[in-house]
């Protein structure tokens, strides 16, 4: 990308270079409401408004850009804040005393989550029983 961005700009200072030599001719400015006219070489007027062009060019995209801008500082403020609250939430909890298991009989809604976490993981480490088709 660096490579590109140079190219360019040597292909616009190389047109900027042709234009200034191929039209060396003055040109006379009258700015309408005012009295002045301006003498300048053409070359100078093409170029001035190259640059007013550009100018303008950044200054759109600027101003298209402010709502993106806009909601990446939004993102970045609440990012922020979860990190705080995350930080927070961390601090408490190694500060509680750990929870011991308990050690009673376990609930039937226990006992159900067992019975079918069994059936649905069966265990691994078992042998495989070969069917008809193996």
């Amino acid at each position: 990308m660096k490579i590109l961005s140079r190219a360019l700009f040597l292909l616009f200072v190389l047109f900027g270079v042709l234009i200034a030599v191929s039209n060396s001719q003055p040109v006379e400015l009258a700015l309408w409401p005012l009295p002045h006219i301006i003498a300048m070489p053409v070359y100078l007027l093409v170029i001035g408004l190259l640059l007013l062009g550009v100018l303008a060019g950044l200054g759109v995209g600027w101003w298209a850009a402010r709502h993106h801008r806009r909601r990446a500082r939004e993102a970045g403020s609440e990012a922020a804040r979860l990190e705080r609250e995350a930080a927070r939430l961390r601090s408490t909890l190694a500060a509680q005393p750990p929870v011991a298991p308990a050690t009673g009989p376990a609930s039937p809604g226990q006992k159900a989550i067992e019975r079918q976490s069994a059936l649905v993981a069966p265990d691994l480490a078992a042998p495989a029983t070969r069917g008809p088709f193996s």
